[in-house]
Formats: structure tokens, sequence, C-alpha cells
């Protein structure tokens, strides 16, 4: 858990136990398989949330010039962890899309390709690869979702929705911080317009 003597970013096994926490549960000193039913719950839940907020497309979980090759049949398998993805750079003016995991060319219907395909992809990231804004927000989201889920209508939360806003705006604050230029450098309307220039 967090220490005053030894302050550091919170680890999966804090956010559980911020999690059990809230709603008024003993929390773990370590969880694995047979950790008590509780405590699997609130990780599960976590993960949950994890990529729902990673699905959001933060400059932390994005790469911007992602390559994707071939196999030797011509198709393009998409990585478990891709949670969405748009073409770039070389392959700006491909119409492609997802299908059954791999990667589709809509305006050939195929899904094989001569050549590798670049695509600025949001990849989810485990949790301990988050920046701390992002592990907060996910530990309250998890924490409100999993007291609610035990006891609904709960008045004693000790997480609440100003604390979930505060969390946001301050990811939001971090992560417009990764990314200088505004919208004309990053919006892609402006890109079009550039020529991705």
């Amino acid at each position: 858990m967090a220490s005053l003597e030894a302050p550091r970013r919170i680890t999966e096994l804090d956010a559980v136990n911020i999690i059990l926490h809230n709603a008024g549960e003993e929390t773990v000193i370590t969880f694995g398989p047979n950790s008590k039913p509780s405590a699997q719950k609130a990780k599960e839940m976590l993960a949950e949330e994890s990529i729902r907020l990673q699905s959001d497309g933060y400059n932390f979980c994005t790469s911007r010039n992602l390559r994707l090759s071939p196999n030797s049949s011509g198709e393009i398998f998409l990585p478990d962890n891709i949670l969405s993805f748009q073409p770039t750079g070389p392959s700006a003016w491909m119409d492609i899309q997802e299908k059954s995991n791999r990667l589709y060319d809509a305006s050939n219907d195929s899904l094989r390709f001569n050549s590798e395909v670049f695509v600025e992809a949001v990849l989810a990231r485990p949790f301990a690869d988050l920046p701390q804004p992002a592990r907060w927000l996910i530990a309250l989201n998890a924490a409100m979702r999993f007291a609610n889920s035990e006891n609904p209508g709960n008045a004693g939360l000790r997480v609440t929705a100003k604390d979930i806003e505060a969390a946001e705006r301050s990811l939001k604050q971090y992560d417009r911080r990764l990314r200088k230029g505004g919208l004309r450098r990053h919006n892609p309307h402006f890109k079009r317009l550039r020529g991705n220039r």
C-alpha cells in the first residue's frame, strides 16, 4: 500500500486494496488464484476498467507509426492488444478495417496485402506500464463500480463522483502535455488538409 515514508506509484495490489477498502472490505496482502472471491472480483473489475479507459485513445497508449507486416500468405494479423487504429503515413490513403482479427482492405474486398501497412494504433498496456494519473483514475472507477455492485445505492461510498471527476481532469491534463502542437498539428481533419505533413 502507498506510504508517506516511501512514496511510489500505486501498484495493481494497491489498486485492488483501494477497491476493497472503498466497499468496506478487508484489504489483502497478496492476491492470486487462491485469493478471497472479492479480491478476485476487484482484480477483474480493475482489468475491465483499464481496457475501457485505454480504449478512449489517450496519447500514453497510442503508437503513432506502427508497422504491420503481412505473413507469407499476405495476411496481416492484428496484435491482441490493439484496441483501435487508423492508417497513417504512406498508408493514409488506404480504406482498412478489422475483420476476424486481421486487417481487411475494404476498397479491394480482400484480406491480402502486398506490402506492410502503417497505422496509428491505440494499444492496451499492462497496468504496471500506465502513468500514475491513469492508474489512479482506473482504480477509482473500478472502486465505484465494485462498491455499487456489492451494495447498490450505498450512501457511505468513500469514492465519490467528485473524486472521479478530479482524477479525470488530472489524467487529461497529463495526456495533453504529452503532445504539443494543438489541433492543427494532431487533428486528422487538419492533417488531411495538409496532406499528412
